[in-house]
């Protein structure tokens, strides 16, 4: 199972339901990732609100922009997408209830990061 595209299956569940938001679902995925980046950054290189604007500010929007750039190269493409949302659909409703807790889970504990951090 490849967890980045479970994360897009069931995001685009969620976000995309009349299949016409495809932008929205790998922006929502591209945030939420790169928000986990930014936290991790920070933490890595005690970056705070003194020394942000040297050159912390210049990489974290150039390592935002690489991750949005590659998820709009992997989830516009509509045969991927299509293939991603069959490989998912025909699990059994266990699996989508564990998968269900473990997005949303992912989801609170990524903006909850963002009051903690």
């Amino acid at each position: 199972m490849n967890i980045y595209y479970y994360l897009y299956y069931k995001l685009s569940r969620v976000l995309n339901r009349k299949g016409k938001n495809e932008m929205g679902v790998f922006s929502a995925q591209s945030f939420l990732i790169y928000i986990n980046i930014i936290i991790i950054y920070i933490k890595i290189f005690h970056v705070t609100k003194e020394n942000f604007n040297s050159g912390y500010k210049t990489i974290l929007i150039i390592i935002g922009a690489i991750l949005f750039i590659t998820n709009s190269f992997l989830f516009l493409n509509k045969k991927r997408c299509k293939r991603i949302m069959n490989r998912y659909k025909n699990e059994s409703l266990k699996s989508k209830r564990i998968g269900n807790v473990l997005v949303i889970l992912y989801i609170v504990l990524t903006l909850a990061s963002i009051f903690v951090a």
